[in-house]
């Protein structure tokens, strides 16, 4: 295939190839960092990419998002919901994908996990791979059944309990009894190595997701999207199970406790390792997010000018 310019890549049939993204939240921590909508797009196509995968948290009074900026839209995921009241569930899912209609968004993102505060902490879960995938199934069949979103509808892995692209097996478990015609899989990169806590080097996470690839090759073609990134956070980790933290009684404490702990496992980098394109292209997904954690829009461009280095080169 040839790159052009503007972050969509032509194969050799002239056909239209992957869109190149980056997260984007509507908070005021991101939103912070632009001055209006021009600034946002100046940003995002200096580095030849072709707009944004948008987390809607709040309101855009800027109104910096404009429609077409958007390619995705990251659903706000609750990651400990099923003994929530399923009501609840179906508004606040359905606010967010009426957003990605409104917004003309090409795919929607959904976190398939079930993991509480506590048993991010103590590592003791109450379900397994399978219960979690099959209730998922069954929720996301009634919150899309007899709808008409046009957009794909990708189920994204994490290292919890649910989808963590770990069993080849569960995957297809989940694919199969989701209803939904545009299904796929967003596989985050850096969510994968979360679960090996022996990576050391990038390159040790590019020959441990061509496993993973290999033991999934037939469901290669369901892997529409990828979250590009990079987390090598087994040294931490080794050392937090020796001495994990008791879970705090105040929710307000315990929730502190728990997003410091997150962000420690889920680093957020840029994937720089050589046979990063040589991955990318073994799955040939329709959408790439370089998706990080920064501290500010200085950072931020430079993890992108990283990302986009190790996807552009050949």
């Amino acid at each position: 295939g040839v790159w052009i310019s503007d972050g969509i890549s032509v194969n050799d049939e002239g056909e239209m190839g992957m869109k190149i993204s980056m997260n984007f939240s509507i908070d005021q921590d991101d939103l912070g960092r632009y001055a209006n909508a021009a600034d946002l797009r100046h940003f995002y196509e200096s580095f030849s990419l072709s707009g944004l995968e948008v987390m809607p948290l709040g309101d855009d009074p800027q109104h910096l998002v404009e429609k077409d900026m958007v390619v995705g839209v990251h659903l706000c995921c609750i990651t400990d919901w099923m003994d929530l009241d399923q009501a609840m569930l179906l508004s606040h899912y359905r606010r967010d994908l009426n957003y990605a209609r409104r917004m003309r968004a090409e795919y929607v993102v959904f976190h398939v996990t079930q993991v509480s505060y506590a048993e991010s902490l103590t590592y003791e879960m109450r379900h397994s791979d399978s219960e979690v995938v099959d209730a998922a199934a069954a929720f996301i069949n009634e919150l899309l059944d007899g709808q008409d979103y046009p957009f794909w509808f990708l189920m994204e892995n994490l290292w919890w309990p649910g989808l963590n692209m770990l069993d080849a097996a569960i995957t297809s478990r989940l694919l199969s009894q989701v209803h939904y015609e545009k299904k796929g899989i967003m596989l985050d990169t850096g969510h994968f190595m979360n679960n090996h806590y022996h990576l050391q080097t990038p390159e040790d996470a590019v020959v441990c997701l061509n496993q993973m690839l290999d033991a999934h090759e037939p469901l290669l073609p369901m892997i529409r999207g990828i979250h590009l990134n990079q987390s090598l956070s087994g040294a931490y980790m080794k050392d937090y199970l020796q001495h994990p933290l008791t879970p705090k009684d105040d929710p307000e404490a315990l929730a502190t406790q728990t997003f410091l702990h997150i962000f420690q496992i889920d680093q957020h980098r840029p994937f720089t390792a050589p046979g990063v394109r040589k991955l990318i292209d073994r799955i040939a997904p329709l959408y790439v997010t370089l998706e990080y954690i920064t501290r500010d829009r200085k950072e931020h461009a430079q993890f992108l000018k990283e990302g986009t280095e190790a996807l552009f080169c050949k």
